[in-house]
């Protein structure tokens, strides 16, 4: 029997997911297989992504190139400072939410589509080698710190979800560990003891014996043992990529939609 893994995000305490790998781990075959099945799941009015690769540009370049409708932001050649500005501007609509919500007499999203039947959607923040943030022990690096730790504890009420990467989580600079402990949802591919124990738990050195690219660790339970799933990342070509884009641009013209807002790429 073939089970298929989830990652499951919304629901409970998993509302926001860490992934760390080394170079080679399948990190970012997971990262298109995840963007590409949410986009080929949801529409555009139920997920809103913002992309940010501080990789120097190569990966997320394919959405930008197929114009993906569920991408508000794109950043293929990021730098700090615009990174910062696109937490800036979730933080924004954290608090043009909470706003809307407490005039609403609502505490969730959920209610707030029901109550209100307007089209509000889901987020998803995915940051791509996100320690750049804090590679330099400086302004940017304090805002970045304390932006993403109020959406990781706010966003959740609001439909604001994060995915962070890396391929280490050590390093002098750091997000705040209280911050990271909020995180349930844990993803760990190949990688060193350390950063096992960084990501998953101090107890839980287990991804340090994963043996091949795509060999995984998915964990929803704040990193406990007794969490461990291990699972292979699914192998996404990218002929079948580009094809999947292809499908997803033609849905959506065909369904005639166009974004309230211009898609920011940079």
């Amino acid at each position: 029997m073939r089970k298929v893994q989830l990652l499951d995000l919304g629901s409970g305490t998993a509302q926001h997911a860490l992934v760390a790998g080394k170079t080679g781990s399948g990190k970012s075959t997971l990262l298109h297989a995840l963007i590409t099945s949410l986009a080929l799941s949801y529409s555009p009015d139920e997920v809103q992504l913002y992309l940010i690769d501080f990789k120097k540009g190569i990966e997320f370049k394919p959405y930008a190139a197929s114009a993906l409708p569920h991408a508000r932001v794109i950043a293929i050649e990021s730098e700090r400072e615009f990174g910062l500005s696109v937490l800036q501007g979730l933080d924004a609509e954290l608090k043009r939410r909470g706003d809307l919500f407490r005039k609403a007499g609502v505490d969730s999203l959920a209610d707030y589509r029901a109550k209100n039947g307007l089209v509000t959607p889901r987020i998803l923040l995915l940051v791509d080698e996100f320690q750049e943030f804090f590679t330099i022990d400086d302004s940017i690096a304090s805002q970045a710190s304390q932006i993403l730790d109020r959406l990781v504890r706010q966003g959740r009420a609001f439909g604001i979800h994060v995915l962070l990467g890396s391929q280490t989580l050590a390093g002098a600079y750091s997000l705040a560990r209280s911050t990271i402990d909020q995180m349930a949802v844990r993803i760990a591919l190949q990688c060193s003891e350390a950063d096992s124990r960084l990501i998953l738990a101090d107890d839980n050195p287990v991804a340090r014996l994963l043996s091949r690219p795509g060999e995984a660790i998915y964990n929803a339970a704040n990193g406990l043992v007794e969490g461990n799933n291990r699972f292979q990342v699914a192998w996404l070509s990218d002929e079948q990529h580009d094809a999947y884009l292809a499908q997803i641009s033609d849905l959506a013209e065909v369904h005639g939609y166009r974004p309230s807002q211009p898609q920011i790429i940079f």
